[in-house]
């Protein structure tokens, strides 16, 4: 017999937010003490702690390692609502990093990771009609310092899974090691009945199949009725519907079930389509027509493959081939403090750069970037949590493979996550490849490869070209952190290239915002400009070098990166401030899905090309591009009439021109349909004299930033800042050519690994 009801007749289950100040107190780190001899201070219901203590200096300084050297205690008093119901769960969405939970002084459980929603039943800790008391004890510890690595690479052997941490070299501030709880936590009432989780898979034809994870803790066999309903959710398409019975165990147990909708409309990225989206309501209820639990799930259907070979990489979408533009985000250092409408800008700004695709980078962001990117059709390949050297134990593998599994769980019913990466970079430092060929990524890779049978995975990102079955991918640094010249790309094939970039400042408003921050970088006073037009050279070169490769190897490029987490000397595109820097209208031009685009070597011309990443054909279009000297003479204008292909990259012809490259000062090239609609434009300042790369970058470093300060005269170099003992001999100079011909990583496995073994064993 059933005993158990409903809660409401819409959803069974009652959740009230606990909302308002936590009570926060730091206490020793190595004690487990729940009282505190320190003041208590107020901190925000959702908000990582150095926002907290220190709003005006949240990015760089001792203060802010001071914070992880403790433990802290977060403390709320609640009531349970009036409400009739047999269990209470108590669900943070997310705390960071590590968390102890305590309900009336009872311990109740603990839980590890920065971004993946966890819940207990408190059931029995609760007093039902009086206050009630939550003890929360979360700490995000220092790594310990390795004394035979090197600043920034291995100088810590990374024990926390857990990307947004202190990263060095102008991606994260080396003091920071965001913690607190940053999402919200909420009171779940209900009669013991829950739909856990929901699995989406879709193919082609209309088919969902359905995975749901149902728990049954009233104690006792519920029978009653499982009602699957599919409506559309942006868009005016069929939907689908199912009615079963359903016997249910005590306890947890997987229900299986397949829809199918008619005329599907399919999802696609915005430049292919448009990203349609349904909505799949899971309700169980008795016999009488109660509800018990209801779950909601918002989904795509849409297929996807990537097509792997030694020669070339293609990424089909509903089996259409698909040219990835992309570019690499991290929302915040802070993600506590990522409003929706920040998130929606940011996102709006990377279509608005003609992107298609983000590479949520060495982190899982939050839920609703994805929720946004399904909605605008932006693309999202996802790497986890790791980055560089991590530790490389038994017990660390077992911590990040529960971790991963989280990941793919929270985000695998997002139609725009298109590959899951296990580890960026693990061989950062060539010599250490441990994670790599021992542990964790062997396991992370087949987990997830079991996990999710739909989408590709990569063992890791970057530095294993050769591995083409299970990576493949490239970052390359042409004209940046490897070679003086960013024409150096020519000649390389890709693919998939998903990092190439260069560093550049904030805007000087920026910049001048915090006085450390000026302080060390005021000589940048009169560079920023032409810091800015290198950005852009590069990346417009660089992206454009890529999408000609299309034809024969490369399936995309993903650009490094958006925006700036902090203010600083970094890669993005925009600042922290979402300051356009020179190199986002770079991008944004190289990206269009119709370019007309000129192929040359940085010294003379060599072909006209046409890159149709669109599903529209352009038959009878006119190309033309015209030459003018530095003082606006016109010195070549010339045009061709073009069939021009659906998503195809094409040469037009030759560019046979006979002029002095010193004379090219612009190019300006257009494309035309046939009725003579402008439909691209593309343009070139001085191709033929491609800037040098800047002066004293990129080893000419401030520790305290974390940053690249190009040539500031008392600046160290990288390659002289804690470096092993084995190489502080070599004069510096060709410590640093060394070193950019090492992270270029173009040696032959068995050298590298033969270097591996002797350096372990050496040092």
């Amino acid at each position: 017999m059933n005993t158990a009801r409903p809660l409401d007749s819409t959803t069974g289950t009652f959740a009230t937010r606990l909302t308002g100040d936590w009570q926060v107190a730091a206490v020793p780190l190595d004690s487990d003490t729940l009282d505190s001899t320190e003041n208590w201070i107020s901190a925000p219901e959702c908000a990582h702690l150095q926002t907290v203590l220190y709003p005006d200096r949240p990015y760089w300084g001792s203060h802010l390692r001071e914070i992880n050297e403790h433990a802290w205690l977060y403390k709320r008093v609640f009531r349970l609502p009036d409400v009739p119901h047999q269990r209470v769960r108590l669900r943070f969405e997310a705390v960071d990093y590590f968390a102890s939970v305590w309900v009336n002084g009872q311990f109740v459980g603990e839980h590890e990771g920065n971004f993946a929603p966890f819940e207990f039943d408190v059931t029995r800790f609760i007093q039902p009609q009086q206050e009630n008391t939550l003890m929360v004890r979360v700490t995000s510890p220092w790594d310990t310092p390795n004394k035979r690595g090197s600043y920034p690479i291995d100088h810590v052997i990374r024990g926390l899974v857990k990307g947004l941490y202190e990263h060095g070299e102008g991606v994260i501030p080396p003091d920071v090691n965001t913690i607190g709880i940053w999402r919200p936590t909420w009171l779940l009432l209900d009669n013991g009945v829950s739909i856990d989780h929901v699995r989406i898979r879709t193919k082609l034809n209309g088919q969902v199949d359905v995975r749901l994870s149902v728990n049954n803790a009233t104690g006792e066999v519920l029978d009653g009725v499982f009602d699957l309903v599919i409506k559309a959710n942006n868009h005016d398409g069929e939907g689908a519907s199912l009615q079963c019975p359903v016997h249910l165990q005590a306890g947890k147990q997987i229900i299986e079930q397949q829809l199918t909708v008619d005329d599907p409309h399919l999802w696609w990225p915005w430049d292919q389509g448009s990203p349609d989206l349904y909505t799949l309501d899971c309700t169980v209820s008795d016999n009488a027509g109660s509800v018990f639990n209801n779950r909601s799930e918002t989904f795509g259907i849409r297929t996807l493959r990537l097509e792997r070979s030694p020669e070339r990489f293609t990424y089909y979408i509903n089996e259409r081939p698909v040219y990835l533009r992309g570019s690499s985000y991290i929302p915040a250092l802070y993600l506590s403090t990522c409003t929706p409408e920040k998130l929606e800008r940011d996102i709006q700004l990377a279509k608005d750069a003609n992107l298609n695709l983000l590479r949520v980078h060495v982190h899982v962001s939050p839920r609703e970037v994805y929720e946004l990117c399904d909605r605008m059709g932006i693309l999202i390949w996802q790497d986890f949590e790791l980055s560089w050297v991590q530790d490389y134990s038994i017990a660390f593998e077992k911590r990040a493979i529960a971790l991963q599994r989280d990941m793919i769980d929270l985000l695998g019913n997002h139609p725009s996550v298109i590959a899951w990466v296990c580890h960026n970079e693990p061989t950062m430092v060539f010599t250490r490849r441990q994670n790599l060929e021992q542990h964790p990524d062997p396991a992370l890779y087949a987990d997830a490869l079991q996990q999710d049978t739909t989408r590709p995975v990569f063992i890791c990102s970057g530095q294993i070209e050769d591995d083409w079955q299970r990576a493949g991918d490239v970052h390359s640094y042409y004209g940046s952190i490897w070679t003086a010249n960013y024409t150096d790309i020519i000649g390389h094939t890709f693919r998939l290239n998903t990092e190439f970039g260069f560093e550049a400042p904030a805007a000087l408003k920026t910049l001048q915002e915090y006085p450390d921050l000026w302080e060390r970088l005021k000589h940048l006073e009169n560079q920023i400009d032409d810091l800015w037009d290198y950005q852009a050279e590069l990346i417009q070169y660089q992206v454009e070098y890529l999408r000609l490769l299309r034809p024969t190897c490369c399936t995309g490029f993903i650009h490094f990166w958006l925006a700036d987490m902090v203010p600083q000397v970094g890669c993005g595109v925009l600042d922290s401030n979402r300051i356009a820097k020179g190199g986002y209208e770079a991008l944004k031009r190289a990206s269009q899905p119709l370019l007309v685009s000129l192929e040359h070597n940085g010294k003379r011309p060599k072909a006209l090309w046409i890159f149709n990443d669109t599903v529209q054909a352009y038959p009878k279009a006119v190309v033309r591009w015209t030459v003018k000297d530095a003082s606006g003479k016109l010195l070549l204008d010339n045009q061709q009439t073009f069939d021009v292909a659906a998503n195809a990259a094409q040469k037009v012809c030759a560019a046979e021109w006979e002029l002095p490259a010193g004379d090219c000062a612009r190019v300006e090239l257009t494309l035309a349909d046939a009725d003579g609609q402008v439909i691209s434009e593309n343009a070139y300042a001085h191709p033929f004299q491609p800037t040098p790369r800047p002066k004293g970058y990129p080893w000419k470093f401030d520790p305290y930033l974390g940053t690249k300060v190009f040539n500031r005269a008392d600046a160290p170099s990288l390659a002289d800042y804690n470096i092993n003992n084995v190489l502080k001999y070599m004069p510096l100079s060709m410590r640093e050519n060394l070193a950019e011909w090492g992270m270029r990583q173009k040696m032959p496995l068995w050298f590298v690994s033969f270097v591996a073994m002797v350096s372990e064993y050496v040092l």
